[in-house]
């Protein structure tokens, strides 16, 4: 991989009044007149260390640019289809903040060694600033790196040690600037914003599914159809999915734990990998709510898995007559076993714990 240090950008704490508010709100008001007062810029370019404490997950990460051309290369590997009204959506985004507020968050097998040193380097010298936000209990923490000696260490070890890197989240801000860093004239660039953390600072977490039903759905029938595919035993409390292969379904009233049989995983067993989510969306969806394609169905509502049962039942008890299905995470093993063999995800299968949030760390185009 091919890095490089920044002149990054921050919220300057003495002017914003709430930290959360800017965060939600810079994406879209990046271009106000009075945004210029809010940040601070950095004199020297350098590398961001950052931290992320919360009651689930410690994680910890490098900021920095990365080279398009690894994109271009196959050195960054992706798990998602893109489209290209997203791209269109992003270079809008960048042609009028001619910056980024977030980057790409990069994943990539642990290198403990490599893991420590960074450690090594965050000192109460150059701790450059840290936020806590309630909304998830996180505390945020950012440290610089500017010396020469321990930039050349980094800038050597993603050369030569980090051959390969998986897309967790930024796949449209990735291919846009594969696409359009090219072109004559073009804000872009070749270098892109991005944070590195590695697999064991990450959590995988599904997205669970509501399928709205209609007034006269024939409960029996489905029922039916799912035991043809399903070990199905109904339970009194719900559970985490314990394995691959296991999931919940529930009608509101009732509860039930589903385990695909193996009659049906026999029919896929010269399939290279596979996916709960796939077998759902071709299986379950196609014969028992005659989904053509589970992308533009607006029956579907998707509820992030790091909300747990608690948030997804929430979500439930709102939309009416429906279905809900609770699902087991796809494993950091599947997931690059697909990203490594150029095979996409369904849609909606991965959501990615810790979320980056927007404007804590910014890069201006106009200076890479």
């Amino acid at each position: 991989m091919h890095i490089k240090t920044f002149l990054a950008v921050y919220p300057d704490t003495s002017v914003i009044d709430n930290i959360d508010d800017f965060t939600d709100n810079v994406r879209n008001s990046f271009q106000d007149e009075d945004m210029e007062r809010k940040l601070k810029r950095s004199e020297v370019p350098h590398f961001v260390l950052y931290n992320i404490e919360g009651k689930a997950l410690s994680s910890k990460g490098l900021i920095c640019l990365t080279n398009i051309q690894d994109y271009r290369d196959g050195n960054i590997l992706r798990h998602e289809k893109t489209l290209e009204e997203k791209e269109l959506e992003q270079i809008k985004l960048i042609s009028v903040r001619k910056s980024m507020v977030k980057p790409v968050l990069l994943a990539y097998p642990s290198h403990e060694v490599f893991d420590d040193y960074l450690e090594t380097l965050k000192t109460d010298n150059n701790l450059v600033q840290h936020f806590h936000f309630d909304d998830k209990d996180e505390k945020h923490t950012f440290w610089t790196v500017s010396d020469p000696k321990s930039i050349e260490h980094i800038t050597t070890f993603f050369e030569n040690e980090l051959k390969r890197v998986y897309i967790a989240d930024g796949h449209h801000r990735l291919s846009t600037f594969s696409r359009y860093g090219n072109e004559s004239g073009s804000e872009i660039g070749d270098y892109v914003l991005s944070v590195y953390i590695p697999f064991s600072g990450l959590q995988i977490h599904p997205f669970n599914r509501i399928i709205s039903l209609s007034d006269n759905w024939d409960w029996d029938l489905m029922m039916k159809k799912l035991k043809g595919y399903c070990f199905v035993e109904k339970i009194k409390k719900p559970f985490t999915p314990k394995f691959k292969f296991n999931f919940l379904m529930t009608s509101g009233s009732n509860i039930y734990s589903c385990v695909w049989k193996p009659s049906l995983l026999e029919k896929y067993k010269d399939e290279p990998l596979v996916l709960d989510t796939a077998l759902i969306n071709a299986v379950l969806f196609k014969d028992l709510f005659e989904m053509k394609d589970v992308r533009t169905d607006d029956r579907i509502k998707y509820v992030e898995g790091y909300k747990g049962w608690e948030g997804f039942y929430k979500s439930f008890k709102k939309a009416g007559n429906n279905v809900g299905f609770y699902l087991y995470p796809i494993d950091f093993e599947d997931f690059q076993k697909v990203s490594d063999l150029g095979l996409t995800l369904p849609p909606k299968s991965t959501w990615f714990e810790p979320r980056i949030r927007n404007g804590l760390v910014i890069h201006d185009l106009r200076l890479s």
